[in-house]
This record gives structure tokens, sequence and C-alpha cells, in this order.
């Protein structure tokens, strides 16, 4: 058995297997006498079959399956004596014809490993983004708690305006014909919430109850495609308006969000969210920059079986995504190899993951992993009962065991990149909140 390297792949090795031909006539015979013993055949009761019979129903699947057999093994061997680490499944072929009494000779084709360097990152730049939460930002939370918790109110005098809800009957035209999905009766929406398009929000702002009006309208460049880019015209006739009352910030609000220890205990609590909130999304955003980097600092082959793998994964779950959102998957069947760029940056971190792991001693202790446990289930009414929860269940903690691997790599490459630190507003963090 020798192992040959191939121009095909800088990854791609060949290995020469031999089997014995006397090995397979015999295990071969072994199989079909095993067989012999439960073998059915019309007149004959179950075992009592001739071997002869035996060997004509199943002596080709019997050679078969001892071919594998061997085959397996020799492929083991082989690999093992030429200390390879084997990526995927191989490729097997028989050299030339297969004869009686002859020794089957095959060529097995594997990719293996790549030698996985420890990125040099001296001259990255990498950035830790931070983000203070304040009593500014408990207040900015605490009243939009309070709007959706509003009570509308009838206003008979005034008009449509910022955060007051309107009630209307609207007809969409486009060339002078109704559209689908542009026709509405008392349909109701709160100005400035994002329900609709601000251009139609401007068209109704300003409108008074029982008031009909007509204007036109253009659809953004990237809206549903029938209606991108299109200017149409909008009939609208305003049926009602109406203000909110908000509650008040006191000990009843604070019991309604379950809270019974009054105002100020809510403030601690909203605080102590919004800090871990806020925690976890700057720490993603730091880890999303710290793998970008690693990424693109990895210059080393990737084993096609392992990223033909992730491929098929990823599509899979794309599929079963679909289905979720009560989606045909079979009716808007996605390409595998629309997943390859992602699925090779998965490989690709994968390795440099398990090579950092090793080569830099980043392994989660049990008390990091619990750690982290603790601190998810610190949010929790019984933060015991959810440690006990996540604790119990081998995969709950081989996610969180992830986590902190990650978290433990992006403070490994922090330290070794030329890192500044960078302040993110707590708005554009939460995403408008």
């Amino acid at each position: 058995m020798t192992e040959k390297e191939t121009t095909k792949s800088s990854l791609e090795r060949t290995l020469d297997l031999t089997i014995s031909a006397q090995q397979l006539k015999a295990d071969t015979e072994t199989i079909l006498k095993r067989r012999a013993k439960t073998a059915k055949a019309h007149g004959f009761r179950p075992g009592k079959v001739p071997m002869k019979m035996v060997r004509e129903m199943y002596g080709a699947q019997a050679y078969m399956d001892a071919m594998n057999h061997l085959i397996g093994q020799a492929y083991e061997k082989a690999v093992e004596e030429a200390g390879l680490k084997v990526a995927g499944a191989p490729e097997i072929a028989p050299k030339g014809e297969i004869k009686d009494d002859v020794d089957p000779q095959f060529t097995a084709t594997v990719e293996v490993f790549p030698e996985v360097e420890t990125p040099d990152l001296k001259d990255v730049e990498l950035k830790r983004f931070v983000c203070e939460v304040t009593d500014t930002e408990v207040e900015k939370t605490l009243e939009i708690m309070r709007k959706q918790r509003a009570v509308y109110e009838v206003e008979e005098e005034g008009v449509a305006a910022e955060d007051k809800r309107v009630t209307i009957n609207f007809v969409g035209k486009l060339d002078g014909t109704p559209f689908e999905g542009g026709t509405a009766n008392g349909f109701a929406f709160v100005i400035g919430a994002g329900q609709m398009l601000p251009d139609f929000e401007k068209g109704v702002m300003g409108m008074k109850t029982g008031e009909k009006k007509t204007f036109e309208m253009t659809f953004p460049a990237d809206y549903v495609e029938k209606l991108a880019g299109k200017t149409v015209e909008f009939e609208v006739e305003l049926t009602k308006i109406e203000v909110a009352k908000l509650p008040e910030i006191d000990d009843e609000f604070a019991k309604k969000l379950g809270i019974n220890d009054g105002v100020a205990k809510m403030r601690e609590e909203i605080a102590a969210n919004l800090k871990r909130e806020v925690k976890a999304r700057i720490t993603q955003q730091t880890k999303d920059g710290v793998m970008n980097a690693l990424n693109d600092a990895c210059h080393f082959d990737l084993p096609k079986a392992l990223v033909a793998e992730e491929q098929q994964a990823l599509a899979r779950g794309f599929e079963q995504n679909m289905s979720a959102r009560g989606m045909d998957p079979k009716q808007h069947k996605v390409p595998v190899e629309m997943f390859k760029e992602q699925a090779e940056r998965r490989v690709r971190l994968g390795l440099l993951v398990n090579a950092l792991v090793e080569k830099e001693n980043l392994t989660p202790t049990k008390e990091e992993v619990e750690a982290h446990v603790a601190e998810l289930a610190a949010s929790y009414e019984d933060p015991e009962e959810v440690k006990k929860w996540f604790m119990g269940d081998a995969r709950r903690m081989s996610d969180a065991q992830a986590y902190v691997l990650e978290n433990k790599i992006t403070e490994w490459a922090l330290s070794k990149a030329k890192t500044t630190e960078e302040k993110v507003e707590f708005d554009k963090l939460m995403g408008g909140l």
C-alpha cells in the first residue's frame, strides 16, 4: 500500500489497496452459510434451502458484501499506515479487471485536512465596539413601553398627525385601474409607526375626519416587482382620528409588567435587561468583525468534501425555513451552488477554530460555560430552574460551550491585532429602539 500525491488538489491523496482473493472467497462463503440458515424458497422450509440454490439467490450480493468489507479494512489500514487525517469519504475504484484467483486491486482517492497556521494579525485593524446604557436609555425604553400599552380615544376635532391613529378607506390606481392589494376599508394605522410608506403617510397627514383626498405617490424602486418605481394615485377617505392616552408610570404600571416592588425596582430591572441585551449585541458585532478578519487572514485549501457537505446542510436549512413560512421548497428550488461561498467560510473558520483551540489552549473551561449559562438564566424569574434546564440537555450545553469558545477566540484575536475601541449609538445598536 502506497501514498501518492496528485496534481488535482494539494489536499488530494491516493492509496493503493489490495485484498486477498482467497480471503474474498472465504468471506463470501461465510456470508452465504449464514444466509442459508434463514433462506426461504418455495417448497422448502426456512433454513433448509439447498446451498446451490442459496448461491444462485444470494451469491452476487454475498460476494459484494464480502468485497466491500475487505476493501474497508484495507482502506482503514492504509490510512493508518500513511498517517493521514482524512476529510470526507473516499472514492474507491478498481485497478483493472477483477479476475478469479487474482488479488483484486483498488485505488482510493481521499482528501486530507490542511495544515492550518495561526494567522498573523499584528497588522490587522480590529474594533471592539462599546455601548453605554444610561438613565436616558431606560427612560426611552419606558416611553416605548407606555406607547405599546396606549389606549386610543376618538378625537372629534383635529387633524391627522404624528402618533395619532387614523382609520381610512382607500383605493389605489395604476394608470386609472385599481391594482391588487391597493384597496381597503376601515384600515387603521398609527402615523409615524412605520406601518405605511412615508409618502403615503404624508398624503394622509393634515386630513380631517370625513375628508376625502386624492394624491399621487411613487413606490420605491425596491418595492414589489409590479409596483416598483411606479407612480400611482390614491383616493383616500378619513373616517376616524384617535389620540393615544398613555398610562402613567406608577406602581400600577409596574405591576402590569409583573414587578410588585414599585417603580424604582422596575427601572432597575429594565436597566439590567437593557445592559444584558446591549452586551449580547455589542459582543456579536465585535465578534462578526473578528471572524471576518480571521476569514480574510486564512490562506489554506479547503477539503471539497467538507464544503459540499456544508452546502447540503445549508440548503436543507433553507428549505426547512421555507416550509416553516408556508412555502413549498420544491416550487422554489434553490441551487446548492448558491451556498458555496457561505459553506467555504464556515469550513474555513471551523478548521481555524479547531487549530486555535489546540495551539493556543482556548478550550472553554467548565466554570466559563457555567458562568455563561448563569448569565443567560439571570433574566428569568427562576434562574436556578433555567440553569437546570440548560445543564440537563447536552445539546444546549454544547451550544453554550460553542458560544464561550467564540468569545475566547474573539478576545485572542483582539489581543493580537491593532485593536481600537469604537462607541455605537444605543438607538442604532437596538435598531431604532
